[in-house]
């Protein structure tokens, strides 16, 4: 196994030598005083919650694959923070998801259950004039059995360090680079992400990110096979372009600290990907 030989390689050495700057999810909730994902860690006992539902089509997908043809996918995902005291939060998020492949060559294709489950732990190092944080994280495949095709089936680790800053009556930005080891046969990754926001007024929210995936170029296999579910590559480039818009219920007693995002995902580069459209629906909750 891949992970067997880790620090026989240089592979070892880039997990240490990695330096990131993470995403900021700054929304209209940070800007009252409230809890945000990204660098801000939560005070102690508050936290946040995202419930989404997305769904994706793809005709095309770039790289070497004549063959294949069209891909749905839909999915329920549940993300969630909370913030332990002492500068300290833990996070982490759960995937239920569908899909529906056809290629020439492999056939029809499908698989409905729970993905892979990440848990993490963040620290905020610093606050003043911009705020820096660090974070490690722990993606396992213990719901779902490898043949379903719903995941790679291994363990990834991730490390990041996490840099937003306020700009006032204009929003905010964030930027992230960072290391994934993934100890089966895909590939290793550097992430990196891009993001601006702004509040509109007290309660309309926009923000919009550019969210990259770099392979390390070691995966242990052909990267080129044909899988029985193309949105999970062993090997791959890819970059995509998020726009979000929300909505924050703060005049609302009955619906205070609730809010409704719609979000619309697009490919605009990479290698090993499929490239189309997504929407996703959520309802957020800071508590």
């Amino acid at each position: 196994m891949k992970i067997d030989s880790i620090k026989n390689n240089t592979k070892f050495s880039n997990i240490v030598k990695v330096f990131s700057f993470s995403s900021l999810s700054l929304s209209i909730l940070f800007a009252a005083g409230n809890v945000s994902a990204g660098a801000w860690v939560a005070e102690k006992g508050s936290g946040y919650t995202k419930l989404g539902y997305a769904d994706f089509e793809s005709d095309t997908y770039r790289g070497d694959n004549s063959s294949f043809e069209n891909f749905r996918g839909r999915n329920n995902s549940l993300y969630a923070e909370y913030g332990l005291g002492n500068k300290f939060a833990i996070y982490g998020s759960l995937l239920h998801q569908s899909y529906d492949q056809t290629d020439a060559v492999a056939g029809k294709s499908s698989a409905s259950g729970f993905g892979d489950v990440e848990l993490g732990v963040r620290y905020q190092w610093k606050s003043e004039g911009y705020v820096l944080s660090s974070s490690f994280l722990v993606k396992t495949p213990f719901l779902y059995d490898i043949e379903d095709g719903l995941g790679n089936g291994q363990e990834d680790y991730e490390t990041k360090i996490l840099f937003g800053k306020g700009l006032d009556q204009y929003g905010y930005v964030g930027a992230e680079i960072g290391y994934r080891l993934r100890t089966g046969d895909p590939s290793d990754e550097y992430r990196y992400l891009l993001e601006y926001g702004f509040n509109i007024n007290q309660n309309l929210y926009f923000r919009t990110k550019l969210d990259g995936i770099l392979s390390a170029k070691n995966a242990e296999v052909d990267a080129a096979i044909i899988l029985d579910n193309l949105s999970n590559p062993l090997e791959f480039d890819s970059g995509k372009v998020e726009l979000t818009t929300g909505w924050n219920f703060k005049n609302s007693a009955a619906l205070k600290g609730y809010g409704l995002e719609l979000t619309y995902t697009r490919e605009i580069y990479g290698e090993n990907i499929l490239e189309g459209n997504s929407f996703q629906l959520g309802i957020t909750k800071v508590f």
